[in-house]
């Protein structure tokens, strides 16, 4: 289903920005889980050798290093799980690991696990589940090569315990590929979890296949979390190469990861093309975002209605691409100024174009 790779392999710049994306998220994760509660676990479950060929870090790596060299004060246990399946990648992931092993304190554990991530992780939450006891917060990164390991099942199981997040790398290159041959139904209908992307076959134009296959998979994951976001990694030919998929149950946890892909692309359009990192033009492309589309989002939901600002910050997270960052002073302040919103009982002395704690909006 996917191209065949040695032990270890280059590493591409849409996988380096994926891993900014990663490390930028869990650095957030880490201080926030671990205040409050005594053991929180990380799982990669495509762990891979831990290192590529020139010897840049890899995802179990990188996140080691982020969880040893935060700054913030942890108090509680770190548990951190790498599943690979491949023999000589584990133990070359393995030998890494038990290099690093002296730099870390003692409240980060590791452990390597030589199987394959849907096998494993079925038989830990089935016994949880027996147990009746839920697993501990969790942020699951799911970074396969393929579509063939990766059973929606798996997903809403894990998203079944409140309190875990999944990052999921869903490879549409291949699964547009090959969605239409008969011979791999089978492995469609546990990857989306419905039969729904039997009606992808019937689409030739590529903008709406590819839409399509993303929704069918976004519309699943909301079945089994609050909230959903996606960013799209294109690749040398700029076309799409995959789409990580972020779900949680926790409006906090979205915030957080929309910071990391904000960070990685400022202009909120969430994608990142090896086509023109390549060639050095990535900073052409770093503008200012548009924020002219979160204003008239905000028109369509909210006209004629009254809602405090704190709701709309929230609605921000949830329902829009864009951050409180991009509301009061770039969107807002505009609005009041054009009369396009107006302050319910304004507190004594407010200044036009503020809005602080428990003002209430009406907009026309």
């Amino acid at each position: 289903m996917s191209k065949p790779l040695g032990t270890v392999w280059n590493l591409e710049a849409h996988t380096a920005k994926k891993h900014e994306i990663l490390r930028r998220y869990f650095e957030a994760w880490l201080p926030i889980m671990a205040s409050w509660n005594g053991r929180v676990v990380y799982i990669d479950g495509f762990a891979g050798p831990g290192q590529y060929s020139l010897g840049e870090d890899g995802s179990p790596i990188v996140v080691l290093k982020a969880a040893r060299d935060h700054t913030y004060p942890i108090r509680g246990e770190l548990v951190c799980i790498f599943v690979e399946d491949d023999p000589e990648r584990y133990r070359h992931l393995k030998s890494l690991l038990d290099s690093l092993s002296p730099t870390l304190p003692s409240r980060i554990k590791w452990e390597a696990v030589k199987g394959r991530f849907d096998e494993h992780l079925t038989v830990t939450l089935n016994v949880i589940e027996a147990q009746k006891k839920t697993l501990a917060p969790a942020f699951v990164f799911i970074d396969p090569f393929g579509f063939s390991h990766t059973p929606f099942r798996t997903v809403s199981k894990i998203l079944g315990n409140s309190r875990c997040e999944v990052l999921v790398n869903f490879m549409y290159e291949e699964v547009n590929r090959f969605i239409s041959l008969e011979e791999h139904a089978d492995n469609f209908d546990k990857l989306f979890g419905t039969p729904d992307w039997r009606r992808v076959r019937s689409l030739s134009d590529p903008s709406q296949r590819r839409k399509a296959i993303h929704d069918i998979y976004l519309k699943q994951l909301k079945t089994s979390a609050t909230y959903v976001h996606s960013f799209e990694m294109l690749n040398q030919g700029n076309s799409t190469d995959y789409f990580l998929f972020f779900a949680t149950n926790n409006l906090k946890g979205l915030e957080k990861m929309k910071e990391a892909m904000w960070k990685v692309d400022d202009t909120g359009s969430f994608q990142f093309s090896d086509h023109y990192d390549a060639r050095g033009l990535m900073s052409l492309f770093s503008a200012q975002p548009n924020i002219a589309p979160l204003r008239d989002a905000i028109l369509r939901a909210f006209a004629g209605r009254q809602i405090s600002i704190e709701k709309l910050q929230e609605w921000v997270i949830a329902e829009t691409e864009f951050l409180p960052k991009h509301l009061k002073r770039p969107v807002l302040a505009p609005m009041e100024d054009a009369g396009e919103l107006s302050v319910v009982s304004p507190a004594p002395k407010r200044r036009k174009g503020t809005f602080s704690d428990g003002t209430i909006l009406k907009f026309s």
